[in-house]
């Protein structure tokens, strides 16, 4: 599974203090994954539960391409160490994100974990330094405004 590679990358870097680049193209096919799911979320018809999940995609989706940014820009080891850390903490709350984005049909429990894990890793992204810039966040809320206001009519 993608998360046990990033994971398995992560301690292998723990261990020698160097940027393992495999992990480059892991964070690119999961961040792939949460934009995939995102998209899903927005023109999926039926409910308006679909926003929790969107947004979950979302966030998870930036939060990956900040781990992203921060391993290539990295090259002295106490950096590295540091985002390893950093990642270490949230690799998990992605993986929830990544199961939970992935459902075909939602029910009440798996919204109600949706919601509580986007916003855990929100938090700890915003204490580890993995949270995409306030502009980067924003910069699909267009699609999300029209989105809502179809869900008006």
């Amino acid at each position: 599974m993608l998360i046990d590679e990033i994971i398995e990358s992560l301690n292998r870097m723990k261990e020698t203090g160097k940027v393992d680049l495999s992990i480059v193209n892991n964070l690119d096919r999961l961040a792939n994954v949460f934009k995939e799911s995102k998209e899903k979320w927005l023109i999926s018809p039926n409910t308006k539960v679909n926003l929790y999940f969107y947004y979950a995609a979302r966030i998870a989706e930036l939060v990956v391409s900040r781990m992203k940014e921060r391993f290539l820009s990295s090259n002295q080891v106490d950096e590295i160490a540091e985002i390893v850390e950093a990642s270490l903490q949230v690799v998990g709350l992605l993986g929830d994100l990544f199961n939970l984005t992935q459902k075909k049909l939602p029910d009440e429990d798996s919204t109600k974990l949706v919601i509580e894990r986007a916003r855990q890793l929100r938090a700890v992204a915003t204490d580890t330094k993995l949270l995409q810039s306030q502009e980067k966040e924003l910069e699909d809320v267009d699609k999300l405004l029209r989105y809502m206001y179809k869900l008006r009519k």
